[in-house]
């Protein structure tokens, strides 16, 4: 296992966070996670979806808690009346109740070129407005609002000082730039490193802080030696060109404590993506996407690696509390007397209705046979379905109590989870 270490060079008061995505078949609990982040004294956590469920754990937990209001509820309001009950009961009524509130996050990367954004979000700023009107009429001033965006708002450069935001966004993000200085808050981008890195032609190795190759990027008096301290940099030289060179940045799915050429020895406040593998979530820039977690679904942690930032060599803690479901594996029986058309077609359902993102390149399971690739197909499409049985009723299938994992493959089991998204919806109509 690798160990993460985020650096020797600690500022005051920066921190460190956590977001927690729940796009998948097995859901911590949230009074799990809160002991979770108290255990290891994390600080901060960032929810995409503001559950009641998961909103009452917080109550008098001192953890910070970012939320965000979601394009599907914004697209459908329509009157302030809409705003301010959302904000009472999701924003107001907690607050009473002790959960802290750190920002709220209106939308997120509005002007992403990103192929999941099917329609772009122009009205990001009235949104911004309404929800800030909302939070001062219930007396929430101290809470900011703003809108994470995506590095693609920047256009392709070979070095940072030529940092400038696209053409085509450049009208809208200077009126996105202005009201959100105005009123206080942070510029929020999120950085993918690996994606980043193919997207430009980088070597990969560019892509870790602990870059061991010899790529490097020289600009003036400044040599960029990994992509987060190169693209940060890039964004702080767009930002000034705009007139908001001392904006505060937050990163909004990785960090970084030493600063980089263009702000040396500043605090960088960030948020790693993320918390636990969803393997439901659209995997746009790669099958890797469903496999950012720090935590397996089971709740056991895959790196070492210190929140506390004093660079301990230590893995978190268990996550506390998760039952695993009885030892049985759906499997492919391997015969050769099965109809081959047959067999192709049930491990392409299999993997289309669960999630197969093991087999990309050079990935864990990338190294199956093809039988073995079917079984875990199989298998995944059965735990997934919580071992239903009916799951398992594929060409060649059967319930094995064999452990048909390889060394360097894991064939998972289900976890019992008690945490549905308000009222058992994935999609759930209460936003």
């Amino acid at each position: 296992m690798p160990l993460i270490f985020l650096s020797s060079g600690i500022h005051v008061g920066a921190y460190l966070g956590l977001n927690w995505g729940r796009q998948a078949t097995q859901k911590f609990v949230p009074s799990m996670v809160v002991d979770l982040l108290l255990q290891n004294s994390i600080p901060e956590l960032r929810i995409f979806q503001p559950s009641f469920n998961v909103l009452d754990a917080f109550a008098d937990t001192n953890i910070g808690l970012i939320i965000t209001l979601q394009e599907n509820f914004l697209r459908k309001v329509k009157e302030k009346k809409q705003m301010d009950q959302y904000i009472y009961e999701r924003v107001k009524y907690y607050n009473d109740r002790g959960v802290k509130f750190r920002y709220l996050y209106v939308g997120n990367e509005p002007f992403t070129t990103s192929l999941y954004k099917r329609d772009q979000f122009n009205d990001i700023v009235r949104f911004l407005r309404m929800t800030r009107e909302s939070l001062d009429s219930f007396g929430l001033q101290d809470l900011k609002v703003t809108t994470p965006q995506l590095l693609d708002i920047l256009r392709n450069v070979t070095k940072p000082s030529e940092g400038d935001f696209r053409e085509d966004v450049k009208d809208r993000m200077m009126e996105f730039l202005d009201y959100v200085n105005k009123t206080g808050g942070p510029f929020v981008i999120n950085i993918f490193p690996i994606y980043n890195v193919y997207k430009y032609g980088f070597d990969v190795d560019f892509a870790f802080f602990d870059n061991n190759s010899t790529f490097k990027i020289v600009d003036g008096n400044n040599t960029y030696n990994n992509l987060f301290t190169f693209m940060y940099d890039t964004l702080v030289c767009a930002l000034t060109k705009a007139g908001y060179g001392n904006m505060d940045i937050i990163v909004g799915q990785i960090g970084r404590k030493e600063g980089t050429p263009l702000r040396p020895n500043r605090d960088i406040t960030m948020y790693f993506n993320s918390l636990t593998d969803e393997n439901m979530i659209l995997a746009d820039y790669g099958p890797y996407q469903r496999h950012w977690g720090i935590y397996k679904h089971n709740g056991q942690p895959k790196y070492r690696i210190d929140f506390t930032m004093q660079d301990r060599d230590i893995k978190p803690t268990v996550v506390k509390g998760t039952v695993q479901m009885p030892k049985r594996w759906c499997v492919f029986d391997g015969m050769t007397d099965h109809n081959e058309t047959v067999v192709l077609k049930d491990y392409e359902y299999a993997c289309y209705d669960s999630d197969c993102s093991v087999f990309g390149a050079g990935a864990t399971c990338d190294h199956l046979s093809f039988a073995e690739k079917v079984s875990y197909a199989y298998n995944m499409h059965y735990q997934m379905k919580n071992q239903n049985m009916q799951k398992c009723e594929l060409v060649g299938a059967f319930i094995s109590t064999t452990n048909p994992s390889t060394p360097d493959c894991e064939f998972p089991i289900q976890i019992l989870t008690a945490e549905v998204v308000d009222g058992g919806s994935a999609i759930t109509k209460r936003y």
